[in-house]
């Protein structure tokens, strides 16, 4: 007689509660040993003890005045100022370039169809927006600044619309958008002579988290492609090429870039004529750059390195020419390989561009301690000014780190 095993299978219990939800995540990571468990008790209480301090002096004892009357200085510097701007309203010109930049990200979401880049395209344009609600009067900020802020929301939904019903929608153009942006960015900041609204502004009167921003937007933009160049240099069979690349890496690693910046500011005029045009900006971009390629050269030869020979080989094999089998093959793999030191470089560069006041640009850092040296009132405040800015700082390092992350996810870096 046949019967059916099922009818007499024991029952499949559910696992203990011990080992799933919150309480199996803490058992297997927090308390899996005795000495886990000793170790996850003392950081608990040092994070305790820290957070009942910290949050009381921040909440209590702190005076952050200084922050909302440093006010659009910390965005922009000087740059609004009359002898910077005689006569005219110039601060519709930063706002012009973020209402740029916020299309272009609502481009850029409209074209990745969500996930990160939409987050990100949300968060900014809110921000922007939510700057016009700041408790200001109208004789400090006017009512063109706050509809100008406020003009974000619409300008992230026209580059939404512009990627998505248009044949703008891609990302080949969303690249050669952003770089016209950004060289419109500049003549706006700088202006043109003879035309009205766009009296020219000197780069000595530009400052605040804008000068970091575009300095390290051109590193970035530029030390990558460089880098490439030069990590491809050293591993030429060429000597002279390869040698001139170890001696141009070497040297820029070699030398600390406060350094290079007060060379730059001081040996390189002496180079021109006293009627040459000099511009500081452009010399504190081009020596981050160069110092970013540097080791931004190091980390794409590591990235070639760790390619096993046999890619280049298969590659030979089928017949692709040298240059193919670079561009194709082994450089998209070493990149992929080494995003994080690369996202690192980029987080270093962008930290490393408040090095400028050496050269006398008021950077956001700099011009922060201007003010609290030349308002004594305030002196007694400056921790919390540079508690903001460290906080400033942060919320762009960590942007760019978690951007990496999910990067590094879609793309299954370190899974085989």
């Amino acid at each position: 007689m046949l019967t059916n095993p099922q009818l007499f299978a024991p029952p499949i219990l559910p696992p203990p509660r011990s080992e799933t939800g919150m309480v199996g995540w803490m058992r297997v990571n927090l308390f899996s040993a005795w000495h886990n468990s000793a170790m996850t008790v003392m950081a608990g209480i040092a994070l305790a003890l820290a957070l009942w301090f910290g949050l009381g002096w921040i909440i209590l004892e702190a005076n952050w005045a200084v922050v909302p009357t440093l006010g659009g200085r910390i965005i922009i510097g000087q740059y609004n100022i009359e002898a910077a701007c005689p006569g005219q309203n110039c601060f519709w010109r930063p706002q012009a370039a973020l209402l740029l930049t916020t299309a272009l990200l609502g481009m850029a979401w409209a074209v990745a169809g969500g996930g990160v880049t939409k987050r990100i395209a949300l968060v900014v344009g809110g921000i922007a927006a939510a700057f016009a609600f700041l408790p200001y009067g109208f004789d400090r900020m006017g009512l063109d600044v706050r509809l100008l802020l406020l003009a974000n929301l619409p300008a992230l939904a026209v580059g939404w619309a512009l990627a998505r019903y248009t044949r703008l929608g891609s990302a080949s153009w969303i690249a050669i958008l952003s770089v016209l942006a950004f060289i419109l960015t500049l003549v706006l900041l700088r202006g043109i002579p003879g035309v009205p609204f766009l009296h020219p502004v000197s780069v000595i009167y530009w400052g605040g988290l804008m000068l970091n921003l575009l300095l390290a937007i051109a590193g970035i933009a530029l030390s990558f492609p460089v880098g490439i160049v030069l990590a491809l240099g050293r591993r030429s069979r060429l000597q002279v090429v390869k040698f001139m690349c170890i001696v141009f890496i070497e040297t820029f690693r070699g030398v600390p870039l406060i350094t290079l910046l007060f060379m730059s500011q001081v040996l390189v005029p002496l180079a021109f004529p006293d009627n040459f045009p000099q511009n500081s900006l452009v010399r504190a971009a081009i020596v981050i750059t160069l110092f970013s390629s540097a080791y931004m050269a190091e980390n794409i030869r590591g990235g070639l390195q760790s390619l096993h020979p046999g890619q280049v080989e298969a590659a030979r094999a089928l017949g692709l020419p040298g240059w193919q089998t670079t561009l194709f093959i082994s450089l998209p793999q070493a990149i992929r390989n080494v995003i994080p030191p690369i996202v690192g470089q980029f987080i270093s560069l962008f930290k490393d561009t408040s090095l400028v006041y050496i050269i006398g640009m008021l950077d956001v850092v700099e011009i922060s301690r201007a003010f609290i040296q030349g308002n004594p009132e305030y002196l007694a405040n400056a921790k919390e000014l540079f508690i903001f800015l460290a906080l400033v700082f942060w919320v762009f390092t960590y942007g760019m780190s978690y951007v990496s992350r999910r990067v590094e996810q879609h793309l299954g870096v370190g899974e085989r």
